[in-house]
């Protein structure tokens, strides 16, 4: 797992925490931003350079819209099937300071085994079940240290 700090270069506009830590991302890898994209996690990555296709996370993630879970509600079967059709090769957390924390796919199933859930959608956005995040802890900050 690589470790880089990075600085938040995120225009003011921008509100979202998520989407903040991804422009802060795009700027220390000197790629111009215009505007966030949201894709889906099976279509696009959140920025691609070269052939690193990178998704990016920050704390209270969702790792792919409750639509695209295929009505499945354990864990385990999401997983899979995040797993399987992932677009990304490469995943990054980036910390409420700014470190950003860059694995492969083994490394961010170990992390998403450890710090996320499953959880109902709002009723407004289908209700379906989806994995998520926790909030940033202590707990998860030790455990990139010691990965890292």
């Amino acid at each position: 797992m690589k470790t880089t700090n990075i600085k938040n270069f995120a225009p003011t506009a921008v509100k979202n925490s998520g989407d903040a830590k991804e422009w802060a991302y795009c700027s220390y890898r000197g790629i111009e931003r215009t505007k966030h994209d949201s894709k889906a996690y099976n279509v696009a990555s959140d920025v691609e350079i070269n052939e690193e296709k990178i998704s990016i996370k920050a704390s209270k993630f969702s790792l792919m819209s409750g639509k695209l879970c295929n009505g499945l509600t354990e864990f385990d079967d999401i997983w899979k099937l995040y797993e399987t059709n992932v677009h990304s090769n490469k995943f990054v957390y980036i910390t409420e300071d700014f470190t950003a924390y860059e694995m492969n796919i083994s490394e961010f199933k170990t992390f998403v085994y450890r710090f996320c859930r499953t959880e109902k959608e709002s009723k407004k956005n289908g209700g379906t079940t989806k994995i998520r995040c926790k909030t940033e802890t202590k707990e998860m900050l030790e455990w990139f240290q010691v990965k890292a």
